[in-house]
């Protein structure tokens, strides 16, 4: 623990000193877990394999009876834990049924962890989901144009049809009609698909890149908006300004005007 950088790094303390957060052992448990999950639960496993075999053979020993070999043990230590439970070894005290038990729990709580670990290696990166959901985009897009193509090459058909005085209760004219109602339904069904294909893809990361872009336009636009209010007021002063002086120009022309008059 004491060799952790995290420990020894005293801006990381400083950060979690900030942030009221302890770099304490458990702390540092959940990152190495976070770090490299599939290490650490091959670590546990093989430890707990060793502890718990040991303890098996310790605890599985009767008076009468002699200890199990260590193969014996870890073999019934394999088929615990995996909760298989074959039934040719058995544990004969108390201690040892209580080490089973645990085991078998033990064993449970791992099987979650290592789906949960695999389940994370082998979800598609972000890069990796982008182009799947691409592919799938322009494949459901070819597609739409088919059926588009469909609907129209059979809407004429049914022109068509009805040009030359066909019967709507004619094979040929029924037919034409049920494939274009399928073509339509298929087309509205893979643009629900499209939607729902588009919406899939908007995570987390993208939430933030436009929250972060809606920062940004919001915070140009409110500098762009003081701005604007600052050449109002200049424009208002010089108005007022050009009023005042249009007021002097008038009285001047007026005094002027009195003096001809006189």
């Amino acid at each position: 623990m004491f060799n952790s950088h995290l420990v020894r790094d005293a801006i990381s303390q400083s950060i979690g000193s900030l942030n009221q957060v302890s770099i304490n052992f458990k702390f540092l448990l959940k990152t190495y877990i976070q770090q490299w999950p599939a290490r650490c639960l091959f670590i546990f496993c093989i430890l707990l394999f060793l502890t718990s075999s040991w303890s098996l053979r310790a605890c599985n020993y009767k008076a009468t009876i002699d200890h199990i070999s260590m193969l014996d043990a870890m073999w019934l230590f394999i088929v615990t834990f995996t909760t298989v439970g074959y039934g040719d070894l058995t544990p004969t005290t108390y201690c040892g049924r209580s080490v089973a038990g645990i085991t078998a729990m033990i064993g449970l709580l791992s099987t979650a962890f290592l789906v949960s670990v695999l389940s994370e290696k082998l979800k598609l990166s972000r890069s990796e989901k982008y182009v799947h959901i691409f592919v799938l985009n322009m494949k459901m897009l070819k597609e739409r144009k088919n059926h588009a193509a469909n609907i129209i090459k059979y809407i004429f058909k049914l022109w068509f049809l009805k040009k030359k005085q066909q019967q709507p209760t004619s094979n040929e004219y029924i037919k034409a009609q049920r494939e274009l109602v399928r073509s339509m339904h298929f087309n509205q069904q893979l643009k629900l698909e499209q939607k729902k294909l588009v919406d899939s893809c908007i995570g987390i990361p993208e939430l933030v890149v436009i929250q972060r872009q809606t920062n940004d336009k919001t915070r140009e636009n409110t500098q762009t908006l003081a701005i604007m209010k600052l050449k109002m007021n200049k424009i208002e002063e010089q108005l007022g300004e050009m009023n005042h002086a249009i007021t002097n120009i008038q009285n001047t022309l007026h005094l002027l005007l009195n003096r001809i008059s006189q």
